[in-house]
């Protein structure tokens, strides 16, 4: 899930089919009718975007009002904060105040606002956070991403238990033993 943004709109696009997804069942884009002249046109690619409504035509009430949305309409287990402005900040403050539970990783290491964000922490992060810059390697650790884990085409498709989803190796003398060996 995200807010559309003309320069991170086309990246989930260029990502989700790369890997083959059906983004529309995986994510949702998130966009405020207070942009309506400046949507980007790959927002015509999903078919998954939630609209919200202006507000006042005044530009902070109206991405307050998406980012309450964002955040309230879904459960979270975690959120990456990467680089940033102003924006980030707010992000942050609605996120941690409508998923309390959820795992926040301020990526200080990328500069911008996330370093301000790294240090509003009631345990400012260390290490990785700060200075790790294999970002693969660091939300493996950090999200519990399981490297052999496969990716499926939409929810549906993959089975509820995560050791149901581990990539297993062939035998090695050729035979098939019916596991998940390929896709």
């Amino acid at each position: 899930m995200w807010g559309g943004h003309p320069a991170i709109t086309p990246m989930i696009w260029v990502v989700a089919e790369s890997i083959g997804v059906d983004y529309g069942k995986w994510v949702k884009l998130y966009q405020s009718r207070y942009f309506k002249d400046d949507f980007p046109e790959d927002n015509e690619r999903f078919q998954n975007v939630r609209f919200t409504d202006a507000v006042n035509d005044d530009r902070a009430d109206s991405l307050r009002l998406m980012r309450e949305r964002m955040f309230q309409e879904q459960n979270f287990e975690a959120a990456v904060f990467i680089g940033g402005m102003e924006g980030i900040v707010e992000e942050f403050d609605l996120f941690t105040k409508f998923q309390p539970d959820a795992q926040i990783l301020p990526i200080a290491s990328t500069g911008g606002a996330a370093i301000e964000l790294a240090d509003r922490l009631k345990s400012p992060p260390k290490g990785d956070l700060q200075d790790d810059l294999d970002y693969v390697s660091l939300f493996h650790r950090r999200l519990r991403i399981v490297p052999r884990e496969l990716r499926y085409d939409r929810p549906s498709n993959q089975p509820q238990k995560r050791e149901d989803r581990l990539w297993v190796a062939p035998p090695k003398n050729g035979g098939s033993d019916g596991s998940n060996s390929a896709l």
